[in-house]
């Protein structure tokens, strides 16, 4: 067996794809815990961050009735999200009734 150097986990990691998953993983689930403050009460657990791509914002909701209450206040949740990621430009609110499950 050849000598190899030992090398850190962490490095190897932080240069895989695995690793870059791994950190757009936590992006979106951090994400999701500042939207919980910011969007309405009554929608909390019908709707979830499934992605982020260049500067729009994907949100699955759990059926056409929280998709309408958040698209009328899509403009104010908007701004409030660019607060803390300017980058995002636009929501995108897609049904997926596998959330209520």
């Amino acid at each position: 067996m050849r000598y190899s150097k030992p090398t850190n986990v962490q490095d190897v990691l932080e240069n895989s794809s695995l690793g870059k998953i791994m950190q757009k993983g936590i992006l979106l689930q951090q994400l999701n815990e500042q939207l919980e403050r910011l969007f309405p009460s009554q929608f909390k657990g019908f709707y979830r961050v499934a992605n982020i791509a260049k500067n729009s914002l994907v949100i699955e909701v759990a059926n056409a009735m929280v998709r309408q209450g958040l698209l009328f206040k899509q403009q104010e949740l908007l701004a409030q999200i660019q607060q803390f990621q300017p980058q995002i430009q636009q929501l995108n609110f897609k049904v997926n009734p596998a959330l209520l499950r």
